[in-house]
């Protein structure tokens, strides 16, 4: 066996230096990361020595925190902050609002069985009605630090189109969406299609409105 020449010894050390700092990049001092985490430096020499982080030693000795660390626990801690579930709840006429209830009521036993702090918003409009006032209140609560997730029974409660939209909306502010079923009742399809005639009607009527308002100007300005 060839002993190794003092070229490759070289390369290995430069590789080790170059790796270290590296390393070294990565970590942040005692004071600096109890600045970014809001503790006292002790607090984290108590951590370190509990297992509840994982510092590191430099060649001096001293207690560095890397960022993985620091970003973990900031996450930790976020999710601790949340913990409202918003729990929504709709029918699309007031004919079915002993529906509403019932519906309600399965929601909300979901969330005791869970163990999750609701509030609650009701409303009665058609799924296609984006102007539907709980719903709307629902888009800006979601926006609090405090919230960690939506349910709902089915989508389709939440709105007809765009769910996954919704979905999108929700994750840029941290807060999941859970669907308790996948599989939509009948009584939800015949309700789809209620929804679709009443809004045909509301179009048709807003187009014969259009219509007869430029008919009345036009036989005013003939006579």
């Amino acid at each position: 066996m060839e002993p190794s020449s003092p070229s490759n010894h070289l390369s290995t050390g430069i590789r080790r230096q170059r790796s270290f700092k590296n390393i070294m990049t990565d970590l942040v001092s005692l004071s600096k990361a109890s600045k970014m985490l809001g503790v006292t430096t002790r607090t984290l020499v108590e951590w370190d020595n509990t297992g509840k982080i994982e510092a590191v030693r430099t060649p001096g000795n001293h207690r560095r925190i890397p960022m993985s660390e620091i970003e973990r626990l900031i996450g930790e801690s976020e999710d601790e902050k949340r913990t409202v579930t918003l729990a929504y709840c709709r029918c699309s006429t007031d004919k079915q609002r002993d529906n509403l209830e019932r519906q309600t009521g399965r929601v909300l036993e979901y969330c005791l069985k869970n163990d999750w702090q609701v509030e609650l918003f009701k409303d009665i409009g058609s799924g296609l009605n984006e102007e539907r006032r709980e719903y709307k209140r629902l888009l800006k609560r979601i926006q609090d630090q405090d919230v960690k997730r939506v349910i709902v029974e089915y989508k389709d409660r939440l709105t007809r189109f765009g769910f996954e939209t919704f979905v999108v909306y929700c994750s840029g502010f941290g807060v999941d969406v859970v669907v308790i079923e996948e599989t939509e009742e009948k009584e939800f399809e015949l309700e789809m299609t209620e929804d679709i005639v009443s809004l045909v009607a509301s179009y048709s009527a807003r187009m014969y409105g259009r219509r007869g308002g430029r008919k009345k100007k036009g036989d005013s300005e003939d006579a």
